[in-house]
């Protein structure tokens, strides 16, 4: 057992669909009478089942009478494999390799969608890492009033993250990349390239809202006019950031419209929180419950 953090928790696999009908799943832990449910959504490659992090959140939430929906949206893992349930014999790949970023927006309508048909009827949307970006994408579109807050777990920016560890090797990356996308190599693997070239040109293209969304060198004009409550955690180890993020966080309390805003820097925490979950955890949900 890991200090702080629970062996097992209580809940119950789900399958749901998203608005395409792409069968997805999912880990619910807590009560339909809580009528209040955090959604989770992991970050590139990352789970439901996967992590420390949302287990411990789900565990704490409890205490406050919150219930959890750990969800896989499409491009959960590298590669696996979905299948459409109106179209039984044929099976499409999914994964952060292949996905498209716009296509999450279905994928958390399907899983707010579900909540609603069982009876929750607010919900806290929680992203890491690119989940934030899936996170602020959707409300920024839907603008939902039962999405009563938005909580931001390293939210990193891609597009000068991959610049940076690109160095000389951006330009004829993105060259290629670009190139790539528009034939129909676009959605597999090709070495030197982050995934396939069609993912990876969504984080290198400016023009690409999932590029622009925390572009802390851009104008942030879709995180400004995102009003819902938000909070921001941050590690000062956070390997994903190009600048200290004691910046990031400034540059976001200044371009904020929320209503609410809060933040947290986390000393030493990396991009993963391993080690600090409780924390983050605790301070997610007492500052849901001050909203």
């Amino acid at each position: 057992m890991i200090k702080g953090i629970p062996n097992a928790i209580d809940g119950r696999l789900v399958t749901f669909l998203a608005t395409d009908r792409l069968i997805l799943n999912g880990f619910l832990v807590g009560k339909r009478s809580f009528r209040s449910c955090i959604v989770y959504v992991h970050g590139m490659t990352g789970n439901f089942y996967g992590g420390l992090l949302p287990k411990t959140l789900a565990e704490r939430a409890l205490k406050y009478r919150y219930s959890t929906f750990i969800v896989n949206t499409r491009g959960h893992d590298v590669l696996s494999s979905g299948r459409f349930a109106n179209r039984a014999t044929k099976r499409v790949p999914i994964g952060t390799m292949v996905e498209k970023f716009e296509d999450s927006i279905k994928d958390l309508d399907g899983a707010l969608g579900y909540l609603k048909s069982i009876g929750y009827t607010r919900f806290f949307l929680v992203g890491h890492s690119t989940g934030c970006q899936k996170i602020l994408y959707y409300q920024y579109m839907r603008k939902r009033r039962d999405v009563k807050a938005l909580a931001l777990l390293a939210p990193d920016d891609d597009y000068n993250l991959n610049k940076k560890n690109l160095g000389n090797k951006w330009k004829a990356t993105v060259s290629r990349a670009r190139a790539l996308s528009r034939t129909k190599k676009g959605r597999e693997y090709n070495s030197g390239i982050p995934f396939s070239p069609s993912r990876f040109m969504s984080i290198a293209d400016l023009k690409r809202i999932e590029a622009r969304l925390f572009n802390y060198e851009g104008s942030l004009v879709e995180f400004t006019s995102v009003h819902t409550p938000m909070y921001v955690v941050f590690g000062t180890k956070d390997e994903g950031a190009v600048r200290p993020v004691k910046e990031y966080v400034a540059m976001l309390w200044e371009k904020t419209s929320s209503s609410n805003y809060g933040s947290l820097i986390i000393r030493n925490a990396r991009h993963s929180f391993s080690g600090y979950e409780r924390i983050v955890s605790d301070s997610v949900i007492k500052w849901i419950s001050s909203i």
